[in-house]
């Protein structure tokens, strides 16, 4: 196991983009390749932008404990079988509820959501691993959205189940259902500061491309290019949730440091 920054920016950074809703900037990108001459569907795009973030968590996670890298390989493995049976495409109101193949298929993207969650708490071993978990949980649940991975996962499976369909509409439920768990293991693993930062990604998530859309349309050959500086301030948002973690991880390190020079009589070396 290595403590190589690097490798933990990586893992979290990939993980900021995975947890990003990348739908409407496959759309708009299919789009735009378009222009050029490329033939190019929104279902083969999506899976590029999960493919940086799934390749970002696999390196960070190999680097910093290559058990958690091997966990994380086969969790995205996971979830590509578990999009081929229910892609981005039917994680809609009209495409509810699910048939059996729909629902297996949501099912791997839980499955996948748990490996890659307990590769995480392996490669980041924390005094409170109860804590811990409930954080990595609750991101878990907010990844993605009403049209994508975990977050349309958990709202087409309950809407199948029998529950109402605008479930799938109203997922910013899910996404601050589960940021709530994000923000509380975080209180109890680094304190305010880490879990403050939670909420603020949250809103920059939810409010930051509303606010961009102040600025009009900027179309360009019938193409809205407000959709790239709208997914970066996404990213951005997610990025500050990703932030709150490495904080909490910060000072838990510091607390273990602490217990193990306490019954030394000393304190940690600083430096």
């Amino acid at each position: 196991m290595t403590n190589d920054p690097a490798s933990t920016r990586a893992a979290l950074g990939g993980t900021a983009i995975l947890m990003a809703c990348a739908c409407g900037a496959a759309a708009n990108s299919a789009k735009l390749v378009a222009l050029g001459g490329v033939a190019a569907s929104t279902r083969l795009l999506h899976p590029v932008f999960i493919g940086v973030a799934a390749a970002l968590v696999v390196y960070g996670l190999w680097r910093t404990f290559r058990p958690s890298g091997y966990l994380a390989a086969g969790a995205f493995a996971t979830l590509a079988a578990g999009a081929v049976l229910t892609p981005p495409s039917v994680m809609s109101v009209k495409a509810l509820p699910w048939d059996a193949v729909q629902v297996a298929g949501a099912g791997l993207y839980i499955v996948a959501a748990g490996i890659l969650g307990y590769a995480f708490w392996r490669a980041f071993p924390s005094p409170r691993p109860a804590a811990s978990a409930t954080a990595i949980g609750g991101a878990a649940l907010a990844t993605g959205c009403s049209c994508c991975l975990m977050t349309g996962a958990v709202a087409g499976l309950a809407v199948t189940a029998g529950a109402s369909a605008p479930l799938v509409e109203s997922t910013p439920l899910l996404f601050w259902s589960g940021l709530a768990a994000v923000s509380a293991g975080l209180f109890r693993l680094g304190g305010l500061r880490a879990a403050l930062w939670v909420p603020a990604g949250g809103l920059i998530v939810k409010y930051g491309p509303e606010v961009l859309k102040l600025s009009g349309d900027w179309v360009i050959s019938g193409v809205n290019l407000r959709f790239l500086p709208s997914y970066l301030v996404t990213i951005a948002g997610t990025g500050a949730i990703m932030y709150g973690f490495a904080v909490a991880h910060q000072v838990a390190g510091s607390r273990i440091a602490e217990a193990s020079w306490a019954p030394l009589g000393r304190e940690p070396a600083l430096g």
